[in-house]
């Protein structure tokens, strides 16, 4: 398949853009629109253009889906920690006395982890589309 040079091009420029776009989506998304599933999605695209730019550059999908696993463990972990803080699940564990930086780290945190989810889910599921199709 013949690749567009203009293609090349373009995303070689916007790669680093939307890197630093997605990240900033994932961190500032407890005080603004977006969060963790838009920056993940993001990313997702940068690193799929990347991957359609230079092929073969996403060799080994296990070790993505292992990573997308064990996101989704921490996930479920951290959200659990408020069972033992406030008797319920899912929520933020930090007492409601607790200092405010802390409810911000704990929510940086989450948006972070489903991000990194959501970009890896995203660049499995459509990398292993791609691998079907030339098959």
């Amino acid at each position: 398949m013949k690749i567009s040079p203009l293609f090349i091009c373009i995303g070689r420029i916007l790669f680093p853009f939307m890197l630093i776009f997605g990240f900033y989506i994932i961190i500032n998304g407890h005080v603004s629109p977006g969060g963790g599933f838009q920056g993940g999605a993001i990313l997702a695209t940068a690193v799929l253009t990347s991957n359609y730019i230079y092929p073969r550059k996403i060799s080994n999908l296990n070790s993505l889906i292992k990573l997308e696993k064990l996101s989704f463990i921490l996930i479920l972990i951290i959200s659990s920690l408020s069972f033992f803080t406030r008797n319920a699940y899912f929520t933020n564990f930090v007492p409601l006395e607790g200092s405010i930086d802390f409810k911000k780290a704990f929510l940086i945190t989450l948006n972070f982890l489903i991000g990194i989810k959501v970009a890896l889910g995203f660049v499995t599921i459509f990398s292993t589309f791609i691998k079907e199709g030339e098959s």
